[in-house]
């Protein structure tokens, strides 16, 4: 054990038996040496508690969720302003993540916006819709002395507002805290401690605990960092704009009548009651092209089929539209003729077998310029009727009652190609895959299996377990061919000779179609479109390449709100490009994909460049020659997407930690870029202990780049390990063939002489 250990571990076991002896009291009071240290330690322990009670009231629940909207994490703020302004860690609130405030007598705070933000040093100020609320003073960070008595309150493990006592341990510079000073403090740190007060006996913070070290000791921030970032003047960022993840698109989407409207990787999800009557909420499309005769159609599933959920389209203005939608395991069309349930009319409704309840179900209405509606579900029309009391209007989406709504697979046009598969088609599949009928036995079958004896119900379930599993090889099958239908799309997508000719972005939303497969791959590039359009709104007309240049990327990342991903690094939705337009959260490559896909929209040369352990993009204009003088130089920005700014060589150079060399700046091939995320998300399959995710990335990178040695071998040895032996044959030829000069052939050609071996053995 250290000196510093020793010494540490003395301190506190002298504070816990015997506070007297090292807490300082108040000036002007007499330690009378007529006090036994029994009463001694009863007036300190009285203290401790009366300090606990006093400062309680100012000490807040900070409770957030994760990428996915889920129950996060749990931390803890104070008070610092009676106005609402409550301090905390940064990794308490989360990059762009929601989040609560909840005191200890119950009331809880959304937060109104974030007035301050100091990442180095994990530091934040929030600001709740709240008045004279009690605040905790501020100490002097600069007067702390080595074994001084603190006193915290927090939530750690969830257990809300506890309260510890420690000492100070040291003041020390640390590698995570940026190389500026951190408060080392023997006081207990569990999840949920971060943020929490460490105040002296005076009542004062002095340090915010922040990181873990090791049993009882941790680390806090010295409070003096925190009172420079309430002294520095900041523009506030509104919570609409600090909410990125599960933000609706406002270019696609307008909610009215309130309520809770959350879209992500291709998925709405409405929750919560609008201010309609019933709790109706709705939320209309932005297009506004609705000439009849047009089809609207989406997938909608109820969280309870006591909820209603659908389409709404005609829509004047947020109280008249009709409505198409689910309720009470019935399907309804109404016209709403305004606010009140005396101004609606409900045109139909009918129970239909067609109608799938607590699953997925495909909405659709055709209207016709007669003024017909049939409105269909899962492909059957269960209600076609006439109705000309709307003619025109917007389409969009509706909710009543409390029970959550998930709707996918939004679309509108004149009229949809036909989806239905052909006769011919079906025929091949069933001939291939050999299902068993469905007919129902007839009398005569049923008088002949009753004869069969009393075998026959065991007979006929072992039947019915074949036909389950037959089902999940179905299913199993449908995936595996989805799999790789999309795995050549992919293929075909960075098949061209000419690198230019690649669309990047649609090449990115084939991957990330590997695992999200209900979401509209041309609404996303229909969505860099509008994006590409707002930010070239921004543009002076006579603006130069570079002035473009700054102005896109500080729309991109200042206004819009896009980011790196600081809390969830390896969360494969970093990887999947519409998830990154959703959520305005990603990696280093897959920000950079779509500020280069912004960028080709815009007319701007910008490229990728893989440096090493970080993606970045790079703006380059080619010299020019002006007239008969010297040609004026390229000019050449780099852009640290990540961290949404432009940056130099030197700062690359700090952000990779290595020397950077000329050729490292040199433009990415656009088939490189992508084989580059798959390789990203091989290593999360990998952390995630996922061998089907594994291996589904592995063919993605195989399809592209079939001489990839590499992960044709992985391939082939989990094959071989899976027992999947034919497959696992094919790849070894291939390698054997292809790279007979390749070290691990020999150990291939063992391998695959095995198989071969295996395989004559069955045979025979």
């Amino acid at each position: 054990m250290s000196a510093l250990l020793k010494f540490t571990t003395f301190i506190l076991g002298v504070c816990l038996m015997n506070p007297s002896s090292v807490f300082s009291r108040p000036q002007g009071e007499n330690n009378s040496s007529n006090l036994t240290k029994l009463e001694l330690a009863k007036r300190d322990a009285d203290d401790f508690e009366s300090l606990a009670s006093l400062t309680m009231p100012s000490v807040v629940v900070v409770e957030s969720v994760d990428r996915t909207g889920k129950e996060g994490g749990r931390g803890t703020g104070f008070v610092v302003s009676s106005d609402g302004v409550i301090a905390t860690n940064f990794h308490v609130i989360g990059e762009h993540r929601d989040f609560s405030i909840r005191f200890a007598n119950g009331e809880s705070y959304r937060p109104k916006s974030i007035i301050g933000i100091d990442r180095s040093r994990d530091l934040a100020l929030i600001k709740i819709d709240a008045q004279d609320l009690p605040v905790l003073e501020l100490g002097d960070s600069d007067q702390l002395v080595p074994g001084e008595a603190i006193l915290s309150l927090g939530n750690p493990l969830g257990y809300s507002h506890s309260v510890s006592r420690g000492v100070i341990a040291a003041l020390r510079e640390l590698e995570f805290g940026d190389g500026r000073p951190m408060v080392q403090v023997a006081i207990p740190i569990e999840p949920g401690s971060s943020g929490s007060p460490a105040l002296n006996l005076e009542g004062k913070v002095v340090a915010i605990l922040s990181i873990k070290s090791g049993g009882a000791m941790g680390f806090a921030v010295p409070i003096n960092a925190l009172k420079k970032l309430l002294a520095e003047p900041v523009k506030p960022i509104p919570m609409k704009k600090w909410l990125t993840i599960g933000a609706l698109d406002e270019l696609e989407w307008q909610p009215v009548m309130n309520g809770s409207w959350k879209q992500r990787a291709g998925m709405i999800t409405a929750s919560g009651l609008g201010d309609g009557f019933g709790g109706r909420m709705v939320c209309l499309n932005q297009r506004i092209d609705t000439q009849l005769p047009y089809e609207l159609e989406v997938e909608v599933r109820l969280e309870d089929e006591s909820g209603a959920a659908g389409l709404v389209f005609q829509s004047s203005d947020e109280d008249s539209h009709y409505g198409f939608y689910p309720s009470n395991g019935s399907l309804r069309l109404t016209r709403f003729d305004g606010a009140s349930v005396y101004d609606w009319t409900i045109l139909k409704t009918v129970d239909h077998p067609s109608y799938l309840q607590n699953e997925w179900n495909l909405l659709k209405v055709r209207l016709e310029e007669n003024g017909r509606i049939l409105c269909s579900v899962n492909d059957q029309v269960v209600i076609d009727m006439t109705d000309f009391s709307l003619r025109a209007g917007r389409v969009g989406l509706c909710k009543f009652r409390e029970p959550t709504a998930q709707f996918r697979g939004f679309r509108l046009a004149k009229r949809f190609s036909s989806d239905e598969i052909s006769s011919k088609l079906r025929n091949r599949v069933k001939k291939i895959t050999q299902p068993l009928g469905q007919r129902k036995a007839s009398m005569n079958e049923v008088e002949t299996l009753v004869k069969l004896g009393e075998k026959t119900p065991q007979a006929l379930r072992e039947l019915a377990m074949d036909l389950e599993n037959q089902a999940k090889e179905a299913k199993h099958l449908a995936d595996e061919i989805r799999e790789r239908l999309v795995i050549k799309d992919l293929a075909d997508s960075l098949s061209y000779s000419d690198d230019q000719s690649v669309d990047l972005l649609r090449s990115s939303l084939l991957i990330a179609r590997l695992e999200n497969e209900h979401f509209d791959l041309e609404n996303y590039l229909k969505k860099a479109d509008r994006l590409a359009l707002k930010i070239e709104k921004f543009f002076p007309k006579e603006a130069t390449g570079e002035e473009r240049l700054k102005i896109l990327v500080s729309q991109l990342f200042e206004e819009m709100g896009f980011h790196g991903s600081t809390l969830d690094y390896h969360h494969r939705s970093n990887s999947f490009i519409n998830e990154v337009m959703d959520d305005r959260e990603g990696l280093p490559i897959t920000l950079s994909i779509l500020l280069i896909e912004l960028a080709q929209r815009l007319d701007l040369p910008v490229s990728g460049i893989g440096l090493p352990g970080h993606f970045m993009a790079m703006y380059r204009e080619e010299p020019r020659q002006i007239e008969e003088k010297d040609p004026v130089e390229a000019k050449e920005f780099l852009i640290d997407a990540f961290g949404g700014k432009i940056v130099s060589r030197e700062e690359a150079n700090e952000i990779t930690g290595i020397q950077l060399e000329e050729e490292d700046f040199l433009p990415l091939p656009k088939r490189d870029i992508i084989t580059r995320v798959l390789r990203n998300l091989i290593n999360s399959a990998d952390q995630e202990r996922d061998k089907e995710a594994r291996l589904r990335y592995i063919n993605a990178l195989i399809a592209v780049d079939p001489s990839d040695r590499y992960n044709r071998t992985m391939r082939a040895l989990i094959h071989y390990g899976e027992e999947r032996f034919s497959d696992a044959l094919m790849d070894l030829e291939y390698l054997i063939i292809e790279f007979p000069d390749a070290p691990e052939v020999a150990p291939l050609i063992e391998i695959r002489n095995r198989l071969i071996e295996q395989g004559k053995s069955i045979k025979q």
